[in-house]
């Protein structure tokens, strides 16, 4: 076998043994991808079981919260109307202790409530309250409350000098406060009720966040209510992330973060509070939501690391063995290309074949003997002299071909359809030597092919289209139409007497008859035209591109009836006998059309019927 003279110059091919571990290395670098792909996976599905957690963890803080301000809301609503009257100028002396506090308004206590007017002046309050608070005008709670446009409540945290429920020591305290307006919308006063950071922490018992996890209340603008657990120390600022987030998402979403507190990186969600102008921030651990991660990382790299040393010594233990297997499959390659029905034949470079099996010789006619060294342009059609010439550049080029379907000469000179698959031929080094070429007779294959559509679209009596392959073109026919604006025409042609002939003379004889009127029907229209038959003695004719104009197209149907009824009565000779016959044809002339084709040629159908009801004479036509 020659060997292709380009390929000399080509670098040395490694040596066998680093050629057998490019397996064994593949599939290490497979398993450690797999290793890595899983732990990202991982990665992500974690964060996300984090995230949802933690967003379930907001909705119920923040359903919980709701509930508890709508409470609050209420009662402090329940108390400006019960006390009102002491804004209205009377009633009770200023920093009266005649106000009463509810002992405990959902999960938390109110530890004071208090009633102040317009100016600020405490009107009313509850015993808890020192004596000196008599004015509070100044305190924030008061101007946020007074401020508030939708009159809603409104939450203030901070020390307050002097205020509510015992703020001698200065201690950060929580205070809801609500303004008090009349039915004209002026204002009244404020009433207000404070309770301790410890007991708002209350909202919070029993949710478990974490080992690292926490969670704020905020206002609108995201100032910072509280903060649990209030160990971590007092509100802190707000975090880039959140802005961006809330600006993004007003209503709820996510973020990651640092805490402004501690300085954790958590995975944050937060909420919107319903009906009250706050957020509710729920921060989880990312340490603590990636620990599963990090077993399963583990775990994951322990698993690849076993495939890896198991992966090296199966390797190990099939190399003992390569060389015995390889002999024992070239021993049984070569049966197999021996014994094989298909033609298998080498060739070099420059297409002379180098060898030739038993099924080449059977499919070509051809023995080894008479093959070996010849062009296999032997083979090739005139009209296919250079294909192999092309098939053998592709090869070069290093290509593959498969299924590639051609046509090659038998010895005796039949052609015969043949499918091949052509691939190059390496040596020991790894270049191209030659072309290796399997061959199949497919001329069976192909004139089944022909013979299945052949039944599938037309009649097997006369060759002509049937019922499917004609309603695919009335289809056609009609989008075309539309498309132009011009007129198709639709004739069907039913024979008359055509029973009595059969009957008289066979089956046989009918038969002879349908195909001499199939032809007669094709020569009578141009060679666009369509000529189906139905079955039995009705047949139809398409007239398509009959221009735009409608006298032109119906005169030019009428011309081709009269054309076709002519041909129709002309005599037939069947068995030595001479007959005459006739046909009805009803005829539909449309331009474009919305029906089905089915429909269209329905209505030819009964025009057809109309002309033999009413008895006219042959060339009497009817249109729709």
């Amino acid at each position: 076998m020659h060997v292709d003279e380009g390929s000399r110059d080509r670098p040395p091919m490694l040596p066998p043994w680093l050629g057998q571990a490019v397996g064994p290395v593949l599939v290490i670098v497979l398993v450690l991808a797999l290793a890595v792909l899983a732990v990202a996976t991982d990665h992500v599905r974690s964060r996300e079981r984090a995230l949802v957690g933690t967003q379930n963890l907001a909705r119920l803080i923040e359903a919980q919260l709701s509930d508890n301000f709508d409470k609050i809301d209420i009662y402090l609503q329940l108390v400006a109307l019960r006390h009102g009257s002491v804004l209205q100028g009377g009633g009770a002396d200023p920093g009266g202790t005649g106000l009463q506090v509810q002992p405990r308004m959902a999960r938390v206590a109110l530890d004071d409530v208090a009633i102040a007017d317009a100016d600020g002046a405490v009107r009313l309050r509850t015993a808890s309250l020192p004596a000196p608070l008599a004015q509070v005008g100044a305190q924030e709670f008061f101007r946020r409350a007074v401020a508030e446009p939708r009159g809603a409540l409104v939450v203030v945290v901070g020390p307050v000098p002097g205020g509510p429920a015992g703020a001698q020591d200065g201690a950060s305290r929580i205070v809801f406060a609500r303004a008090v307006r009349d039915a004209r919308g002026t204002l009244r006063g404020v009433v207000f009720a404070g309770m301790s950071g410890a007991q708002f922490d209350q909202l919070f018992e029993g949710i478990d966040f974490g080992v690292h996890g926490a969670a704020s209340l905020r206002t609108e603008d995201l100032q910072a209510v509280h903060y649990h657990p209030a160990t971590q120390g007092a509100p802190a600022g707000v975090s880039d992330g959140l802005r961006r987030a809330v600006r993004v998402a007003p209503a709820q979403g996510s973020y990651e973060a640092a805490g402004t507190v501690d300085g954790h990186q958590r995975l944050n969600a937060y909420r919107r509070l319903r009906d009250h102008p706050f957020y509710v921030v729920v921060g989880q651990s990312m340490q603590d939501a990636m620990a599963g991660w990090r077993a399963n990382t583990l775990m994951v790299a322990a698993l690849a690391a076993l495939t890896i040393v198991l992966t090296l010594w199966a390797w190990l233990m099939l190399v003992r063995s390569s060389r015995r297997q390889l002999r024992a499959l070239h021993n049984r390659f070569e049966a197999i290309v021996q014994s094989s029905s298909d033609s298998i034949v080498s060739k070099t470079l420059q297409g002379h074949i180098t060898t030739w099996n038993r099924g080449a010789q059977q499919m070509f006619g051809y023995t080894e003997a008479e093959m070996r060294g010849q062009s296999a342009v032997r083979l090739a059609p005139t009209d296919r002299q250079g294909e192999d010439a092309a098939l053998i550049a592709r090869v070069r080029r290093g290509e593959s071909l498969q299924d590639y379907e051609t046509q090659r000469l038998r010895k005796d000179g039949t052609l015969i359809d043949v499918s091949m698959a052509v691939s190059p031929v390496l040596d020991a080094r790894g270049r191209i030597a030659g072309i290796s070429v399997i061959a199949r007779d497919i001329s069976r294959h192909k004139a089944m092919e022909v013979e299945i559509r052949s039944m599938a679209f037309n009649d097997p009596l006369t060759r002509l289209p049937n019922r499917r392959l004609l309603m695919d073109r009335l289809r056609q026919a009609q989008l075309s139409s539309s498309r132009q604006r011009s007129y198709f025409g639709v004739l069907f042609i039913d024979l008359d007497g055509f029973k009595r002939i059969n009957d008289s003379f066979g089956h046989e004889a009918g038969d002879q008859m349908l195909i001499e009127v199939g032809r007669r029907l094709q020569a009578a229209v141009r060679q666009h035209d369509t000529v189906a038959r139905l079955g039995g003695d009705e047949f139809v004719v398409l007239l398509e591109e009959l221009g735009v104009d409608e006298k032109t197209a119906a005169d030019h149907v009428n011309t081709v009836a009269d054309k076709i009824l002519d041909a129709i009565e002309r005599n037939y000779h069947l068995r030595g006998e001479t007959h005459r016959c006739s046909a009805s044809i009803g005829i539909r002339l449309l331009v474009g059309s919305q029906e089905s084709p089915e429909q269209v040629l329905m209505d030819a159908d009964a025009a057809m019927y109309s002309v033999k009801r009413q008895r006219r004479a042959l060339r009497t036509f009817a249109f729709e």
